[in-house]
């Protein structure tokens, strides 16, 4: 033992290689993890050793104990990140990031939705650090490691060694990066491990993050933007068949049911002759009703669901537009209510500051934030309040507002891990899986989402009411193995008015375009927003089209590039507080 921490601590390449190997094998055994071992993998693993490299090249400017002490911490803080990143990649499909620091109000009951991923073999990734922990205690009694190196020719050395290992990596490391830049698949968040590698991934992570923190939008950038905006105009023009459709909900009031993880596939599904959905079923027969809609959220889920249908803006591309800039100026849809003189509320059943929403609400326009400090019924099941205890709050509500109101009402019951109660589980699926529990949750939250429609019907709220109820996001294919149908990213998108006659709208669209259409609907003129609102009307001409939060492209556009920008249009939007830097007027009245 004295010997090997005698040739880790004096020999200048043995710590570094021992060092640059761990990270490596750590890299290739977390790739394996996320992806399956195969020889793509395997090849892939090669594009660690730069950044490593460019790791490793510190140590060189350490001596004795502290060159132990560079080994332990940065063995043990990749350790941790490693870990972090095949935990946070079994939720989310994505490595850890810095952004997720801003998840300061993540409730408690977050954890439940991820603790599955915890315990499994990913611990293999720290079965080395109690060793280095051994190599530090035997240091400490070793007195030649105690000695300080005063000789200035060898500091010097230390220095030159360490510039030479620093500028070489670092070169090969930028040279690696641009190279990939042009590689097919680049735009996929998911190929970012491979492509990057798993240190180089989060050295970008930490320069995007940093960039962001002291983001300013320089005049070419909001030119870039006022350009991105002049070309999307064209994307509100409508086929001539829903023109008549223009202004049909000016004046009514708006309750908008944000289904937690509702996929399209479950709306049409059956176990053993019983629909899955029936009361959606019932309400989609007096609806005007989009079947292509596409999930488009990033690693904000829920709340960019949220940020997409409120703001009409694209998700950050890293973190949480909600956590990182709630405080930003937005123009938004409960804004837009307020100045026609609406009441606007949301209702939601778990803490008030969960995802920042204490923060966001009020800045979109939001008057009264009913959280579930307010609740009456406070049973739990998983992440919140149950949502027959949300919707029995959302009808006293709604009967306290003015009319006429805006009331955004956000359901829980049916978020991952899909673990209902055995009480709670009236379809009868035998309880063995996740889809058992994904199948018995959605119909858990529908049977009461009926419940709340025919105590609205009764309450004669309906006369003058259009009810919206969309899926936030993939719930099932988003978080776990599933032997249920493919969904493809669909999400349900329909807009009921009492008495309607059914439209079915095939538009190929995403979660971007519900701002659009719905602004269409309730006769906003189209210069109000065209400035200020991305996406589509979904009555437009022509097949559509969508972009992924993938960077995948699906539908034949026109103007491939421009739809290609707009997620990064958005983030510039979002890093550099676009309508404050460009004096946008946001607080527009629509009545004008």
């Amino acid at each position: 033992m004295d010997m090997m921490i005698k040739k880790l601590t004096q020999n200048k390449w043995s710590l570094p290689l021992t060092l640059g190997g761990i990270l490596y094998v750590k890299s290739l055994f977390l790739m394996a993890t996320l992806y399956g071992m195969s020889w793509k993998i395997f090849f892939s693993s090669f594009l660690s050793i730069a950044p490593i490299f460019m790791v490793v090249s510190f140590s060189f400017l350490f001596e004795g104990r502290k060159k132990l002490w560079y080994f332990f911490l940065v063995n043990g803080a990749y350790s941790i990140l490693f870990y972090a990143d095949m935990t946070y990649f079994g939720g989310l499909n994505r490595l850890f990031s810095l952004y997720v620091l801003y998840l300061k109000n993540i409730s408690p009951e977050f954890a439940a939705s991820t603790s599955e991923y915890f315990m499994n073999l990913n611990f293999l990734v720290f079965v080395d650090l109690p060793f280095s922990v051994i190599l530090l205690r035997k240091a400490k009694k070793m007195h030649e490691l105690k000695r300080v190196d005063k000789n200035r020719g060898m500091r010097l050395k230390r220095w030159s060694l360490f510039g030479t290992a620093f500028a070489l990596s670092f070169t090969m490391m930028l040279t690696q990066f641009f190279a990939v830049r042009r590689t097919e698949g680049i735009e996929n968040y998911e190929n970012h491990t491979i492509l990057y590698s798993p240190v180089g991934n989060h050295m970008m992570n930490m320069a995007t993050f940093i960039r962001d923190r002291v983001k300013k939008l320089s005049e070419e950038e909001i030119v870039a933007i006022d350009e991105w905006f002049e070309e999307n105009a064209s994307h509100f023009n409508v086929a001539p068949a829903y023109e008549p459709l223009k202004g049909i909900l000016a004046g009514k009031n708006l309750i908008v049911v944000h289904f937690e993880s509702l996929e399209s596939f479950v709306v049409d599904y059956e176990y053993e002759g019983q629909p899955v959905t029936p009361n959606i079923l019932k309400l989609m027969e007096n609806s005007i009703n989009f079947h292509n809609v596409r999930d488009q959220t990033q690693e904000g889920v829920s709340s960019d669901a949220e940020l997409m249908f409120n703001t009409g803006l694209y998700p950050a591309q890293k973190g949480s537009a909600f956590m990182s800039y709630g405080e930003n100026a937005y123009f938004a849809l409960p804004r837009i209510f307020q100045n026609k003189g609406y009441e606007t509320l949301a209702i939601h059943g778990d803490m008030a500051a969960f995802w920042n929403r204490d923060i966001v609400y009020p800045n979109i326009g939001i008057d009264r934030y009913i959280d579930e400090d307010h609740f009456e019924d406070k049973r739990y099941s998983g992440l919140g309040i149950l949502d027959e205890s949300l919707f029995a709050q959302s009808m006293k509500e709604i009967q306290r507002a003015k009319s006429p109101y805006y009331a955004y009402v956000m359901t829980v019951t049916s978020h991952t891990p899909f673990n209902i109660e055995e009480e709670y589980r009236y379809l009868g699926v035998p309880w063995d899986n996740h889809d058992a529990g994904y199948l018995e949750s959605i119909h858990y939250t529908d049977h009461y989402l009926g419940a709340f429609y025919e105590e609205l019907k009764e309450s004669g709220e309906l006369e003058n009411t259009a009810i919206v109820v969309f899926g936030d996001h993939e719930g099932i294919h988003k978080y776990h193995d599933s032997n249920l149908p493919d969904n493809d990213m669909k999400l349900p998108f329909f807009i009921h008015v009492p008495g309607m006659d059914r439209i079915d709208v095939e538009t190929l669209g995403g979660q971007v375009d519900m701002l659009p259409t719905l602004l269409y609907l309730y006769g906003i003129e189209e210069d109000l927003y065209t400035d200020k609102v991305m996406g589509s009307n979904l009555f437009r001409e022509g097949e559509g089209s969508v972009i992924l939060a993938t960077g995948e492209i699906l539908g034949d556009p026109k103007d491939h590039d421009h739809l290609f920008q707009a997620p990064y249009i958005s983030n510039l939007i979002l890093t550099g507080d676009y309508f404050k830097e460009a004096e946008k007027e946001v607080d527009v009245d629509p009545t004008k």
